[in-house]
């Protein structure tokens, strides 16, 4: 069943700026627990010019994870989006695992997602998360009812 996008980081405001990362497979349970995790401890230290970043993140269906800051309290700086993607990528090696193919998309079918290419989806149509959505509103007005 797919969550209710709406309810996402209640805590930040619908301007807040996110990042989306899908990993190129499903992540077993283990593994999504390791990447939650590690997720919090990251999230829990995460600064830009020393100060503490007002963020969240979330692993949806053990395969998109996703940050989120609320810019303003504090603006996400070059140093903490580059410690973010080092993080990010330095857990795709652990787990190898592949956050960074811009070219797959999660696409809706059945309720379920399902791994395909972005030309595909596009192609034929398919409902699917945007990974280049920036903003917490755009990923909480997400609906699979109709066509992205």
């Amino acid at each position: 069943m797919l969550p209710n996008f709406s309810q996402l980081f209640q805590n930040l405001p619908e301007h807040s700026r996110v990042w989306l990362y899908l990993a190129d497979r499903k992540l077993d349970v283990t593994e999504a627990n390791y990447v939650t995790e590690k997720m919090h401890h990251f999230l829990s230290n995460w600064a830009a010019h020393n100060k503490k970043l007002s963020c969240d993140g979330t692993l949806l269906f053990n395969q998109y994870l996703i940050l989120a800051v609320n810019e303003d309290i504090e603006s996400a700086s070059g140093c903490s989006i580059d410690s973010s993607v080092h993080f990010v990528k330095s857990l795709g090696q652990e787990l190898n695992v592949d956050f960074f193919n811009r070219l797959k998309v999660l696409v809706i079918e059945n309720q379920e997602p399902v791994m395909s290419s972005y030309f595909e989806a596009v192609e034929n149509n398919l409902d699917f998360i945007n990974p280049m959505i920036t903003k917490l509103e755009e990923l909480r007005g997400l609906s699979f009812e109709v066509s992205l």
